[in-house]
């Protein structure tokens, strides 16, 4: 079983500085043996990342984080896919034109399939959450310390698989009350560094295992997110 997983880490294919062979490579070095790719809005990373991580033995789960809004608030959202359908041709599509925020276009895809809570030409937390369990993931709330505190509690009610209990920026405080909410509502934790560089001397992020889910917490992420090819 692995003992060190990091899940949220980003490449060159969105906003990182390390390409994705260079994410596993970095991961491997830091003895962290499972990591997810979750680059913004889009997955054209995670096959030469897996590739990379069947040669040098760490396991990479393919991940996603999706930009969504909630009232006049950016939340992001974490899927992690089962399967390979983080290459479905509609998916694809669909990230390439939040990322380039043309949401109307969504709503034209993916309208018959998903409900949108939205008006505005915005992509809300409880539709990107649809949209991505449309697509068979397991899904996380990504970073919840940076959102506001009144607005957690309310976005927490939605339909989330989990949340990012462990993250770089947590006090230990903040750690504990995610995980305190983790358990009274019944819901998966992960654990992130939301990797972006290694710059040393400004860096607003993690390097990949500066957090990290144990043993038995990564089992439990994986058998109760359904993430069963990976254990």
């Amino acid at each position: 079983m692995y003992k060190k997983g990091d899940f949220h880490v980003h490449s060159t294919c969105s906003d990182g500085s390390y390409t994705p062979s260079q994410v596993v490579d970095l991961a491997k070095r830091r003895e962290v043996d499972i990591i997810s790719l979750t680059d913004h809005n889009n997955t054209s990373g995670i096959d030469e990342a897996i590739e990379a991580g069947e040669e040098l033995g760490v396991k990479v789960i393919p991940g996603v984080e999706l930009s969504t809004r909630y009232n006049n608030s950016r939340v992001h959202v974490l899927g992690y896919f089962k399967d390979d359908s983080y290459k479905d041709d509609l998916l694809i599509e669909v990230l390439k034109c939040i990322k380039n925020k043309k949401i109307t276009m969504v709503k034209k895809i993916l309208g018959s399939f998903i409900n949108f809570y939205d008006s505005k030409e915005r992509l809300s937390v409880e539709s990107g959450i649809e949209l991505l369990k449309f697509f068979g993931a397991t899904v996380i709330l990504a970073h919840p310390v940076l959102i506001n505190r009144e607005n957690f509690k309310k976005i927490i009610k939605f339909k989330f698989d989990g949340l990012e209990a462990k993250y770089v920026s947590n006090t230990e405080k903040d750690t504990q009350y995610f995980l305190n909410v983790a358990r009274e509502k019944n819901l998966i934790y992960t654990a992130g560094s939301d990797f972006h560089d290694c710059n040393r001397f400004y860096r607003t992020h993690g390097i990949i295992g500066d957090v990290y889910l144990t043993e038995k917490e990564i089992y439990d992420f994986l058998t109760r997110g359904e993430l069963y090819p990976y254990i």
